[in-house]
């Protein structure tokens, strides 16, 4: 029988096992017990296969990139698999920017990233390193951990299984190279390496900003012989090394070190450090021979050390290599090991030049004693239409519980830092996980570190007030202005108060699944640098911002597809020491799809040539939102709705971001800037609809889009995450569901700090406006659509009355208004009216181009919200009088104007709307702008942080191609545009495209 401990000693440091099933595994008997194994098991299921290389390679140093490069220009296709946010994770994430001395054996790409004596930028150093990848032809995804291998029936290496926010998906190779630090990719092939050793192990990490630290730990401190110069401020940097116990070869031995570290050196002066820790780990692999001397040249060193002794086509090109600790800590620095990684991917691809990708593969799994607490789940597609290869087998197997805690929060952003904190604090034995190497999420990594809109009163106030104690009011660095906070002070703010509450934290880790047992949420699947296993949880709370794992798990969501392309516009933003506020918005960014992800990264490294470095995170303003228990409404928020059972207070304008498209904006669009609402959330809309003992929370609760920038902002999303927290171990403490749960109880504690207001405990559940309430409304609706926020919230009593008062209506502007109303519902019989209406306009009005920083209020102007409303009533007979404007655009027109001639026209749904739809897409300038790779990405950028020019381009390209193919299209012209964005880059376009596509 094998044990959890033999298990790692076989997997190689904590390498996970198995795979998991399409969106939630077939259901096996549950065993109620607790088992003795440290495994849960997984069933069998097929793993999408996005690419079909000769070599991949696992890690985004700069070595990585050297061997991958080196691989390509011998003529082999390679796919390189990032495991952060960036490249160069040796040389950013370890902050090792010093020019090292030796010159003789550098190379090329060396004298490109170190090109003077003064340090390189990390800007410099993540763009030279992805322009190499690209100009070389190397595939390459971001922030993607290998999790399983692909075998061969002999065993050999045969691809990787990778995970991401996308899910999982498979890779076919010939050979790998492992350039993770810990040799994972190499662990779970099985690898033999040296037995892990209890004891210490010495750890280097740097500092930018502040003076030298002194603890037992510390064994050296070295001031680095350069500052960090940005504009005419000059930080020093310190490097330290400590000496610290490393209780096993658990991922969760390594993150507690790493908090260790970051609580001794951390001071208010400090305004960057490491992401990840730099040292040599003691064990190494068993090579096919070890080396044991120290080379005068690095061409002396043989590459057997970095062979497994015991896997054909398997290569170390990490520090886990065989060869002396001492040694290994010099030529991994990035320049002598951009020199080996150079060497290796050239004579890798001369040894695989001629042996074929195996034909008959399956993911690597190991028998172990494993026992079933329930499904895992996890999301299984493939990434891209053009990139479906197949699926490969994962046989059932098991993946290592790493851990039980009471309550667990994936994500540590603006809610779930708070979340994690309050619950803690509660006395919950409490977890929490992000893959980043900070907390705070957009309001800090992110660099949103100003308040826009938002209640700032509560657990926020409480925040605020602490975040800007930590230095005395006289610090230079004290922000100007109400709503302002240092990024790195709020950051460390709430890293130090979950510690200090009891609270644990893993950097580096990435939610990729749920455990479920029936409809009950028991763990989180996740994916570290050391692989893949499952934590335990009695209560989970799901703060990635998309509702992962809720989906995972098999909740509902909602997000752009057939039914919309409107998303508001995200950013990837600049960044450089002392900085904590760079937002901007020139693109579309799907978080979930690693592709757009990557891809946005990709742009943003040339729009921001010049600067210091950029974000780690997206800036994205709307995400993928679970269907909850309830689903809040525009309505809700403009009428003010009241819920027993609310559980944060928002106060926001309608801060848009772009298009909106619900039919009363599309009639009487929000009020400007200076209108705030306020709007109560209920526990409802954080509840997965039929899931137990999960709670979303942010961009991810169960809400419309366009009511969505109410209540998304940072403040609101702080107190949310507090409220959740306590309500969480509550939970735990009277082991109950967050459905059975007292919610006055808590929300007598929420009140009672101030995070919400004294009425929601006696607020009532709203029963829809009477009878009167609504004849008053359809009675002023006359007046600019005055009420027509509380006429559709009851459609049905909506067309009724709009029916009965149109036909005394004398007035003709009367007539419009309630015409359009009804035409919007999809009542015909008024049509003629709005079609008389519209032929009054001689030319087009004014209309609207994207917009996203600042846009407010109208997003069509009134001549597109009748012809769209026209539309909606379905009438062939008014195509005529919808083609007759069509007719008067040119492709440099307002956007508003060709989006209201596709959703009429498609609403309608005639070929007779075929050919002036097939005419204003083949108009020259209207096609081709689609982003099908990162070299078009890169060429395609334009400087401008709030670029509009090209999204108006390509939804110009998408509206029209949508409503001709869905009319029936034309020699197949919108069936190809469609494809060639379903295909591409960008992730909100391919999926509005793929789902058009699929649709008919």
């Amino acid at each position: 029988m094998i044990t959890r401990r033999d298990f790692f000693k076989i997997a190689a440091a904590s390498g996970a096992l198995a795979s998991v099933g399409q969106i939630v595994e077939a259901k096996s008997t549950i065993q109620s017990a607790v088992p003795d194994e440290g495994f849960c098991h997984e069933g069998a299921r097929k793993i999408p296969v996005i690419a079909e290389v000769d070599l991949v390679v696992a890690g985004g140093s700069s070595r990585a990139i050297a061997a991958a490069a080196a691989a390509a220009k011998t003529g082999s296709r390679v796919y390189l698999v990032g495991y952060m946010p960036y490249l160069g994770e040796d040389i950013c994430g370890s902050h090792l920017y010093e020019r090292e001395a030796e010159e003789k054996l550098q190379t090329a790409l060396a004298r490109k990233l170190f090109p003077g004596k003064n340090f390189p930028t990390p800007l410099h150093i993540k763009k030279t390193l992805e322009d190499e990848l690209i100009d070389n032809n190397v595939q390459f995804l971001y922030s993607s951990y290998v999790t399983n291998v692909l075998t061969d029936p002999s065993g050999k290496p045969a691809g990787v299984v990778i995970a991401n926010r996308s899910g999982r998906q498979a890779i076919r190779c010939k050979a790998i190279i492992d350039a993770t630090h810990n040799a994972s990719v190499a662990g779970l092939l099985g690898a033999e390496r040296k037995p892990f050793t209890a004891g210490t192990q010495e750890f280097c990490y740097t500092v930018v900003g502040n003076t030298k630290k002194e603890a037992p730990e510390i064994i050296l401190a070295e001031g680095l012989s350069q500052p960090i110069k940005v504009g005419e401020k000059s930080y020093p940097v310190t490097r330290y090394t400590f000496r610290l116990p490393l209780k096993d070869d658990s991922y969760a031995s390594l993150a507690e070190v790493e908090q260790i570290i970051r609580s001794r050196t951390w001071d208010i002066e400090q305004v960057d450090s490491s992401d990840l820790l730099w040292y040599i780990p003691k064990q190494t692999i068993d090579s096919e021979k070890a080396y044991n001397g120290n080379p005068v040249s690095l061409r002396k060193l043989p590459m057997q050390a970095f062979k497994s002794k015991n896997i054909a086509n398997l290569w170390v090109l990490g520090p886990c290599a065989e060869i002396p600790r001492e040694l290994a800590t010099q030529v991994m620095r990035p320049v002598p090991a951009l020199f080996i990684g150079e060497m290796m991917g050239e004579m890798v691809a001369g040894q695989i030049k001629d042996i074929p990708v195996p034909a008959q593969v399956t993911v690597r799994q190991l028998k172990v004693n494993a026992s079933n607490y329930g499904q895992t789940g996890e999301l299984l597609s493939p990434l891209r239409p053009s990139l479906q290869k197949g699926f490969v087998d994962s046989p059932s197997g098991a993946l290592p519980i790493l851990g039980s805690y009471d309550v667990i929060v994936m994500g540590g952003g603006t809610a779930g830092a708070s979340a994690g904190i309050s619950a803690a604090k509660q006395g919950a034995n409490t977890l929490v996980l992000e893959y980043l190497h900070g907390l705070g999420g957009l309001s800090t990594l992110g660099m949103i570190g100003v308040y826009w809109d938002g209640f700032r009163g509560g657990y926020t106030a409480h925040i605020d007030k602490s975040v800007l104690a930590m230095a005395p009011k006289d610090h230079p660095r004290q922000p100007k202005g109400e709503g302002r906070f240092p990024a790195d002070w709020k950051m460390e703010w709430h890293r130090k108060e979950l510690l200090q509450a009891g609270g644990k934290l893993w950097f580096g880790v990435m939610g990729c699944g749920a455990l479920t047992e029936g409809n009950q949420v028991k763990g989180v699947v996740v994916a570290t640098p050391f692989g893949r296993g499952v934590i335990l949880s009695k209560i989970l709370i799901d703060s990635t911002g998309s509702a992962d794992i809720a989906i995972a798990a098999g909740a509902s969501f909602d997000y752009t597809g057939k039914k919309t392309i409107a998303v508001q516009g995200a950013g990837t933003g600049k960044w450089a020491p002392g900085d904590y506020y760079n937002n901007n918005d020139w693109l579309f960014v799907d978080d979930t799809d690693i592709l757009d992800v990557s891809r946005a990264f990709v742009q943003a490294k040339t729009k921001l040539q010049g600067q210091y470095d950029l974000v780690k995170i997206p800036q994205t303003r709307e995400r993928r939102r679970v269907i909850g228990d309830y689903i809040i409404s525009v309505y809700d928020v403009i009428n003010h709705r009241r819920y027993p059972d609310t559980i944060s207070y928002h106060k926001s304008s309608f801060d848009t971001h772009g298009m909106i498209i619900d039919p009363l904006f599309i009639l009487n669009p929000p009020e400007k800037r200076h209108m705030i609402y306020d709007a109560d959330v209920p526990l409802r809309s954080l509840l997965p609809k039929g899931l137990e003992g999960i709670l979303t929370t942010g961009l991810g609760a169960s809400a419309h889009r366009d009511a969505m920038p109410v209540i998304r902002m940072q403040p609101c999303l702080q107190n949310q995450g507090y409220a959740v927290g306590y309500l969480s171990a509550l939970c735990v403490k009277e082991n109950k569901s967050p459905r059975k749960i007292d919610i006055k109880k808590v929300q007598r504690h929420l009140v009672e700090i101030g995070n919400l207001p004294q009425r929601v405990l006696t607020d009532k559940e709203f029963k829809g406006f009477s009878n009167s309430e609504m004849k008053k409304a359809i009675a002023s609706v006359t007046d600019n659509y005055k009420g027509l926020e509380i006429l559709l919230t009851d459609p049905e009593r909506c067309i009724q009355l709009a029916g009965k008062q149109i036909a005394g209506a004398t007035m003709p502007e009367e007539r419009v208004i309630l015409a359009s109303i009804l035409c919007i519902l999809g009542q015909g019989k008024h049509a003629s009216v709005l079609a008389e209406a519209i032929r009054q306009y001689k030319d087009w009005d004014e209309g609207w181009h994207y917009t996203g920083m600042g846009q407010f209020g109208m997003c069509l102007s009134r001549l597109d919200a009748l012809i769209t409303a026209l539309g909606y009533s379905r009438e062939t007979s008014v195509l005529p009088t919808v083609l007759e404007k069509a007719k008067k655009l040119e492709p440099e027109d307002y956007l508003s104007h060709f989006r209201a001639i596709a959703m009429a026209t498609e609403a309608i749904g005639s070929r007779e709307a075929v050919p002036q739809l097939a005419t204003m897409l083949t108009t020259p300038g209207v096609r081709g702008h689609s982003i099908l790779s990162y070299t078009e990405a890169r060429s395609k950028a334009v400087p401008d942080l709030n670029d509009t020019s090209t999204r108006n381009l390509a939804l110009k390209e998408l509206h029209l191609a949508r409503a001709l193919y869905l009319c029936g299209d034309q020699d197949g012209i919108g069936e190809e545009v469609l494809r060639r964005y379903a295909n591409g880059l960008q992730g909100h376009y391919a999926r509005y495209a793929q789902e058009i596509l699929n649709s008919k």
